[in-house]
């Protein structure tokens, strides 16, 4: 990653991404759904917050991921979706979220359609993890996912349409699917300075 200031990385993924509050269209057969991407900026630099699921939950059982879940026919757009679940399941409080804007969405096998939202939160922020959802919280420095060449990639067919499955090994943890799509584009997004093209 280019050796930039945690400011200067900020304002160059401001300018990556759509307005937090865009929806766009969900594909036929897939259900809207959203997700939180929370960043926060410790003394060693910006931070991706990340969780796991436990296995209880009815989908991505024991998964790294992001809060996040179904649309809600109450939620007046994606934007509010991905802060109500990220309150819903971290305790994260809407009124702390720095909004920075969002990307577009990404088709999972499991019939989502995710919208990915990405925020700022505060360096010292608490998690209250609800039991049933998230099992546990960690930190991973922004830099480790611009290291692309420890990405494994599959390749994967879906919705008629060929396209690439990651994986990416943190410690004891395997993130994967959709939400390491989401970890690659996003280290795209500041260290290429790549736009949405979408």
């Amino acid at each position: 990653m280019p050796l930039l200031t945690s400011e200067a990385l900020l304002h160059r993924l401001r300018n990556s991404l759509l307005p937090a509050r865009t929806d766009e269209p969900v594909p036929e057969g897939l259900r809207a759904a959203a997700v939180l991407v929370p960043l926060r900026i410790l003394p060693d630099g910006i931070h991706v917050v990340l969780a796991r699921r436990t296995e209880a939950v009815p989908h991505h059982k024991g998964q790294i991921c992001f809060p996040g879940g179904s649309r809600d026919p109450s939620d007046p757009d994606m934007c509010a979706t991905a802060l109500r679940e990220a309150e819903e399941e971290m305790g994260i409080s809407p009124v702390d979220v720095e909004l920075l804007g969002a990307m577009t969405g990404v088709p999972t096998v499991t019939g989502f359609f995710i919208r990915p939202v990405v925020a700022l939160i505060p360096s010292a922020t608490r998690f209250r993890l609800s039991p049933f959802e998230m099992a546990e919280t960690f930190d991973v420095p922004l830099s480790h996912f611009s290291r692309f060449e420890l990405y494994r990639v599959a390749p994967h067919d879906f919705m008629g349409e060929s396209s690439r499955l990651y994986f990416l090994d943190f410690g004891r943890h395997i993130i994967w699917g959709a939400t390491a799509k989401i970890l690659h584009d996003l280290a795209g997004r500041v260290v290429h300075n790549e736009k949405d093209r979408d």
